[in-house]
């Protein structure tokens, strides 16, 4: 008889748990309202991101390129007025605008890079990491399940918050070995990131990882860190989005 009742009052509490949690827990509305504010939030993030981002690239563009192509302009410009009268000051002068040339050029390609890295462009997401990880001090293993392409501005996200986090990993982590992990499942993109290094990241340290955070948020994704102190330290990037054009090879590994 105790068991019968107990069994009564067991089912009972959960029936009043339910009926508690449908009075006193957020209505679906409530819900929505506070998915739309989120959502609010994080694309008025992104536009003062997107705008400070912009000023960045003018500032570079007017101090770096465009500065030597004025210059480039006086040296051709003096070139003319000395060309006929003194030639041998006119060559230098050419030899010159010809340096500032190569120079802005280089400029120009650095500032490409760093909006949208030609590789990203022409090969995707998992060439794009593996060439990080080529550049990167540490001895980085990668592994790409990627079943199709992503969406350019998703790729673009993602490629920039795996860069900030391996040089997180050398800069701060003091890490020799990192393993990339890309794979896409279930309508989400996940990338997980772990090091050897010694541990203690957290999201308020300055070290990029707030500004990943809203990164991410623009495309509802979110970061989860753990990383306790003397290591080892991961941080998961999920982010919601569609696959388009199929790719021929659908997972590889690279040391």
């Amino acid at each position: 008889m105790s068991a019968v009742a107990l069994l009564v009052s067991q089912a009972c509490l959960r029936a009043h748990g339910r009926w508690s949690k449908s009075l006193l827990g957020p209505t679906r509305s409530a819900k929505l309202a506070q998915h739309v504010a989120h959502l609010r939030e994080t694309r008025t993030e992104a536009i003062d991101t997107q705008a400070a981002e912009l000023r960045r690239i003018e500032r570079d563009l007017h101090d770096g390129a465009q500065a030597r192509w004025v210059a480039m302009g006086l040296h051709l410009g003096a070139v003319e007025r000395l060309i006929d009268d003194n030639p041998e000051a006119a060559k230098k002068l050419v030899a010159n605008a010809r340096n500032a040339s190569a120079e802005a050029l280089v400029e120009l390609r650095r500032l490409v890079r760093g909006i949208m890295p030609p590789v990203l462009a022409e090969r995707g997401l998992g060439d794009a990491v593996r060439a990080l990880a080529l550049d990167s001090p540490l001895k980085v293993h990668v592994s790409v399940h990627l079943p199709g392409a992503l969406d350019a501005p998703v790729e673009s996200a993602v490629y920039f918050a795996t860069s900030e986090l391996l040089t997180n990993a050398a800069k701060h982590g003091q890490a020799e070995r990192v393993s990339v992990d890309l794979r896409y499942s279930g309508g989400v993109l996940r990338v997980a990131v772990a090091d050897d290094g010694q541990g203690g990241a957290d999201l308020t340290s300055g070290s990029g990882l707030s500004g990943i955070q809203r990164r991410l948020a623009t495309f509802d994704g979110v970061l989860t860190l753990t990383s306790p102190p003397g290591g080892p330290t991961t941080v998961t990037l999920e982010v919601p989005c569609v696959l388009s054009s199929p790719r021929t090879s659908t997972s590889s590994e690279t040391d």
